[in-house]
């Protein structure tokens, strides 16, 4: 049960970035920044969206559908989709 209520926790976070991320995000979006701070990558607003969230669903998914308690496989990716989204918004805005 505590499990899957991190896993629900893990989609409404993810959710809930993608969200803010259609409203605050340019049309372009730096999605990857050199050492002197330029872009060096970027990618439309709404490939820059559903990548990372598509990885964090996923991994939540895979983690609600595994039927073992300590797997954290699933965990990792989620928070590697939930990191993705911030670091974007984090260098966009």
């Amino acid at each position: 049960m505590k499990k899957n209520l991190i896993n629900i926790i893990l989609l409404i976070i993810a959710i809930g970035l993608g969200i803010c991320s259609w409203f605050l995000l340019p049309e372009v979006v730096a999605v990857q920044v050199g050492m002197n701070g330029q872009a060096t990558n970027t990618m439309p607003k709404l490939l820059a969206i559903v990548i990372p969230l598509g990885i964090s669903v996923a991994g939540s998914i895979v983690n609600l559908a595994n039927k073992e308690e300590n797997s954290v496989k699933g965990f990792a990716v989620a928070f590697i989709g939930i990191a993705a989204m911030i670091l974007t918004l984090f260098f966009n805005l």
